[in-house]
């Protein structure tokens, strides 16, 4: 098999050294090669730049990598995918289980980041910074830089308790640098939560990654979304004066349909209990 493998400090980085097909035939042997390099905890890093073609094989092979190296705490990202195989993930809704990254820079910064966290006691508390107005509550978020399932229901909890204070809340999420299916999942149950009790949430960020991630798994329309404070704090004031001169009437949630804070009943995100069974060890 055509594989360039190097070993670097922090990561494993694996590429094919010529136009490759991962398919029915070789998909074993890209796996067996892929785990025999790797390190226990180590951040495994695939370079797809090269590879032209991938099979329903291909796929379940990078799912059962990805499946032992968790299970060994350890991460699988993947860069340079071309267009058609991007495509290919996106339809078999992959592009919600493993991370993609535009270039293998922005792969190594991640598991940087990775590395620095575990050499520090790092906390997942969140922490944020609160501003309250008549018109709307500004929040922004201090720690950590990643919203996950370490973190979600805590972050949840608080914006729900800051929404019972506010119509309308300004989420900046300038400090935060990764989203996993979690925290995907904590988004999509407070847009449900919102649009079921006649509150807003607006979202800032100017953040490639973020920008990215949302297109990716097509939640650009989840929120309004806004660059800078100044344009999120514009558009809530409109809102809220607009209220003001012609209020609308509450909205009223019958007690059977309240949103329950128990992960089970978000209904909106069926699609993530695919993505928790492959978590699991092989």
């Amino acid at each position: 098999m055509f594989m360039d493998i190097q070993q670097h400090d922090q990561f494993l980085h694996i590429r094919f050294s010529q136009q490759y097909s991962l398919h029915y035939g070789n998909s074993e042997e890209f796996k067996t090669q892929v785990l025999e390099n790797y390190k226990h905890g180590q951040t495994v890093i695939l370079d797809f730049q090269k590879l032209d073609f991938i099979d329903s094989a291909g796929l379940t092979a990078l799912i059962s990598i990805r499946k032992k190296i968790l299970a060994t705490q350890g991460s699988l990202k993947i860069v340079n995918i071309g267009e058609r195989i991007q495509k290919l993930i996106q339809i078999t809704r992959l592009h919600r289980v493993f991370e993609i990254y535009d270039s293998l820079e922005e792969a190594i910064e991640s598991s940087k980041k990775k590395a620095d966290q575990s050499n520090q006691s790092y906390s997942y508390d969140v922490k944020l910074q609160v501003e309250h107005t008549e018109s709307y509550s500004l929040i922004k978020i201090e720690q950590p830089d990643s919203l996950i399932a370490a973190n979600c229901q805590q972050f949840r909890d608080k914006i729900k308790t800051y929404l019972q204070k506010s119509d309308i809340i300004i989420l900046n999420f300038d400090n935060l640098c990764n989203i996993d299916s979690e925290g995907i999942a904590t988004l999509i149950h407070l847009n449900r939560y919102v649009r079921e009790h006649d509150k807003k949430i607006f979202l800032v960020f100017d953040n490639q990654v973020l920008t990215r991630l949302f297109k990716l798994h097509f939640l650009d329309d989840l929120f309004p979304q806004f660059q800078t404070d100044e344009e999120a704090i514009n558009a809530a004031e409109s809102v809220a004066l607009r209220q003001q001169v012609s209020p609308e009437q509450t909205l009223i949630v019958p007690e059977s349909e309240t949103v329950s804070d128990s992960e089970s009943e978000f209904s909106d995100i069926h699609f993530l209990s695919s993505w928790k069974k492959m978590r699991k060890p092989c």
